[in-house]
């Protein structure tokens, strides 16, 4: 599906009313007292291994990873106790006795070796960002990973969802992916396509059993209908509210409204070809100086975000300080497209008679994502330069910049999802990656991103991140918009809710329902 605006109006009247309108929520059956119902943006596709990189698995802990991330974003034990890295490229778990599959079959390190092995077969990004070359069980319980070159990340992409350990029942004797069989605390159960997906308390869990019996995990695409469910009473937890119904649901103690920063980041990556105007540097960083992050939170989002002015938020020591800023200059910005070989013509850019034309790419199914670019592409119209927005699905909208007929494709994505910079800025920017559809590279970022992912936390470390960073920001690839804060809202009977900073973790186990 594709819905597509020419903006040619002032950015106030486009902020005061950006709203999507999409499908009727599905038919709602009655719960029972141990089930959870959740309303989500998302179908969980529990029978694809390749959706969303298999983010259901890990969102409702059907699988487990052999390392999670806590609320703190600190690396904790999972199906792993401890690990150790003896050599720059090998790595030592040793991993948890006495767990056991849905199937009932046991876990030991002959079962996380063929997991991760057919995860690498079956998910082409993944051989880079686990970056393996052997897997070993060398004991029962002890599995042994040698890298194809020194990799200190391994531990921190072990907790990504991709990672997830399934049982051999997952696959056919073809070794194609069928279901979800892990070790988690919940046990797949049912899925009925473009309605939802049900999963049960798994009793032989290894950690502490959860209270509820069951979560149905209701797909409710519509972003308003998600909230009209929660009021209604037909679901409990409507995940990624939009941000105008915050307020209002916050002041009714009916319910209760959850938000918390995340790991996400919406941002607009440029078409560096060199044959779009956006392949110029100087273009690019004239774009970013028009555009007022600020003004996209508040207007657009009602003060729900946080203004992005770099890729990363800079509370890490391997995130540079001292950047120019690309706070609104319009001055500047004016300057650089001069440079560019471009003028202004009543009060539009042009250059050699024709006008600088941006063709936005993005996608409807986030909460955010259709506000946010309407917004920042009602600013930059403000600013004299013509754009064309393309929303579509996902799968839509990928498939168009793969082609790379787009200057700018407005997308999010979690760059501080496993505490550790090595994945996003190798699987998007690297110039040998394969998910690098901006046709950018640059062998400074790629040396420096190369460089760090080899190297123990320290100053070495963050010196190459920083000099990567410094290069992704001088060269204007992206534009940072908003950093997300995640909000969700559920009725007051739902205990022991919290949002995990990754965005993709519910932590059910960890929730009951009270009267």
């Amino acid at each position: 599906m594709r819905m597509t605006r020419c903006v040619a109006v002032g950015a106030a009247a486009l902020l005061a009313g950006l709203l999507m309108v999409g499908a009727s929520p599905p038919a709602v059956a009655e719960d029972g007292d141990e089930t959870l119902v959740i309303g989500t943006m998302w179908e969980s596709l529990p029978l694809s291994m390749t959706a969303r990189r298999s983010r259901f698995f890990n969102e409702s802990e059907i699988l487990d990873t052999l390392v999670k991330m806590d609320f703190d974003m600190q690396l904790q034990p999972g199906l792993a106790l401890s690990w150790s890295r003896p050599s720059p490229t090998q790595w030592v778990f040793e991993l948890r006795e006495d767990v056991v599959f849905h199937d009932g079959t046991p876990f030991d390190a002959a079962a996380a070796k063929h997991s991760l092995e057919r995860v690498i077969d079956l998910l082409p990004y993944a051989a880079d960002l686990l970056n393996i070359d052997t897997i070993t069980a060398a004991d029962t319980h002890a599995l042994v990973i040698e890298t194809n070159a020194p990799f200190a990340a391994l531990p921190n992409q072990l907790t990504d969802a991709i990672t997830g350990i399934y049982g051999a029942a997952s696959f056919d004797a073809d070794g194609a992916f069928v279901q979800p069989v892990g070790t988690g605390p919940w046990r797949f159960v049912e899925y009925n396509p473009q309605q939802n997906t049900i999963v049960e308390r798994f009793d032989g869990y290894w950690g502490d059993l959860p209270d509820l019996a069951q979560i149905d995990y209701r797909y409710i695409p519509d972003h308003h209908a998600r909230t009209i469910a929660l009021e209604a009473g037909e679901i409990h937890l409507a995940a990624n509210i939009l941000p105008g119904d915050v307020e209002r649901l916050s002041e009714e103690p009916a319910f209760a409204v959850f938000q918390a920063p995340s790991a996400g980041l919406y941002y607009a990556a440029f078409n560096a070809a060199a044959d779009r105007p956006v392949g110029d540097a100087r273009v690019r960083r004239a774009l970013n100086l028009m555009v007022d992050r600020e003004l996209i939170v508040a207007g657009a989002l009602d003060g729900v975000g946080e203004p992005a002015w770099q890729f990363f938020r800079d509370s890490h020591d391997w995130v540079p300080q001292d950047l120019p800023s690309y706070a609104p200059d319009l001055d500047r910005a004016a300057e650089l497209l001069a440079e560019a070989g471009y003028a202004q013509v009543d009060g539009r850019w042009q250059r050699d008679g024709e006008p600088l034309t941006l063709e936005i790419l993005s996608y409807s199914s986030r909460t955010e994502m259709p506000l946010i670019t309407e917004a920042m592409a009602a600013l930059l119209s403000q600013q004299g330069v013509e754009v064309t927005i393309g929303l579509y699905t996902w799968p839509g909208m990928l498939d168009l910049v793969r082609q790379g007929d787009y200057d700018l494709s407005v997308v999010f994505w979690t760059p501080d999802m496993i505490g550790h910079p090595d994945l996003h800025l190798k699987s998007q920017f690297h110039s040998a990656a394969e998910l690098n559809y901006q046709n950018w590279a640059h062998a400074g970022f790629d040396a420096a991103v190369d460089l760090g992912r080899t190297l123990d936390p320290g100053l070495d470390r963050d010196a190459a991140y920083r000099e990567a960073l410094t290069i992704l920001h001088d060269e204007a690839v992206v534009m940072p918009l908003v950093f997300k804060v995640y909000v969700a809202a559920a009725s007051s009977a739902v205990q022991g809710f919290r949002i995990h900073p990754s965005g993709f973790f519910y932590n059910f186990k960890e929730v009951g329902l009270g009267g």
